[in-house]
């Protein structure tokens, strides 16, 4: 089974990801945009920005706009999935920016590559803080993602601090799991902040639970097709959801837990390999969102469980997007 370890880091945000519910959010305005910027010094070798392997899921060529980010082949495109760019950076240090929302709802959108090495995840995580709070952070890979907008992140219900007209300092840095600050030959780090496109409750029953109804994934397009809720509480039984996945055709995965600030694991199974995830509030509220591509198999029960010493309670959700088009 495939762990992919949520890093601890220095600054966090207490109680935090009980005020998240998962989805895409809102914010307009001018974007802060430098199109096409030249690529920073030094240049990462062009070999090693490369696609990932290839996971089984089917692809389709995304056009240009003139509107993306594109920065050494790395693209975030202006429109994906309904949601809209709004603000990037792609850097090989560490990243600061000025953004100037016009809607407090925001998405933030990050990605890291330690390339040529395969325990990429193990090694570093990238962090983005706003006025110098953690909000979200995700493991780095060993190649890059040639379209790191494709996987959405959580809306927050929560105060951040945000004012219409009032610029913000995004901040995003590449941390070991002490909170140390890496700066590896070759990396490659981003962020960005979309607007929201339609989204939904996952379940009707828990409708502070919501997601985007269409999800994009290697230039395909999915749409929400079915998704569940329940309660937990310290009771192992009550620490289940379960869906049925669809026969061979290619889905999307999309689990986490709302409404608990407390540490806690997380484990997918009934997909190719599984997966397990743990989220620590130090992360930040909007990194409890999982998202796992699913290549065409039998059809078969999916998943997502707590898993650990102890099972907190919260609201465990588990939703799957199937092919749109």
């Amino acid at each position: 089974m495939r762990r992919d370890r949520r890093l601890r880091v220095a600054i966090g945000m207490a109680g935090a990801a009980a005020c998240l519910a998962v989805g895409i959010a809102v914010i307009t305005g001018t974007p802060v945009l430098d199109r096409h910027e030249p690529a920073p010094t030094p240049v990462p070798p062009p070999a090693l920005v490369t696609a990932p392997t290839s996971d089984g899921m089917p692809t389709a060529p995304v056009k240009p706009s003139a509107n993306d980010y594109v920065l050494n082949g790395i693209r975030y495109q202006a429109r994906v999935a309904g949601a809209e760019l709004q603000v990037a950076k792609i850097d090989d240090r560490p990243l600061s920016f000025t953004w100037t929302p016009t809607d407090t709802k925001v998405d933030f959108r990050v990605f890291c590559t330690i390339p040529g090495n395969a325990w990429a995840s193990g090694v570093g995580a990238v962090v983005l803080r706003l006025r110098e709070k953690a909000i979200t952070t995700r493991g780095c890979d060993n190649v890059s993602d040639p379209l790191p907008g494709e996987r959405f992140g959580a809306v927050l219900h929560e105060n951040l601090g945000l004012r219409v007209g009032e610029p913000v300092q995004l901040a995003a840095t590449v941390v070991d799991g002490n909170g140390r600050e890496l700066t590896p030959p070759g990396l490659l780090l981003g962020a960005a902040v979309y607007t929201r496109g339609e989204t939904r409750a996952v379940d009707h029953r828990f409708n502070d639970i919501e997601l985007p109804v269409f999800a994009q994934f290697h230039g395909r397009t999915y749409r929400l097709a079915e998704g569940l809720a329940k309660q937990t509480s310290t009771d192992w039984f009550d620490a289940i959801v379960e869906l049925r996945g669809p026969a061979f055709e290619p889905y999307l995965v999309v689990c986490g837990v709302h409404g608990s600030a407390k540490a806690h694991s997380l484990e997918l199974a009934g997909t190719p390999g599984g997966q397990s995830y743990e989220f620590v509030p130090a992360d930040g509220p909007a990194s409890g969102l999982y998202l796992a591509p699913v290549h065409p198999q039998a059809a078969g029960p999916v998943f997502i469980r707590q898993v650990g010493l102890r099972v907190v309670s919260g609201e465990l959700f588990l939703a799957l997007y199937t092919q749109y088009e």
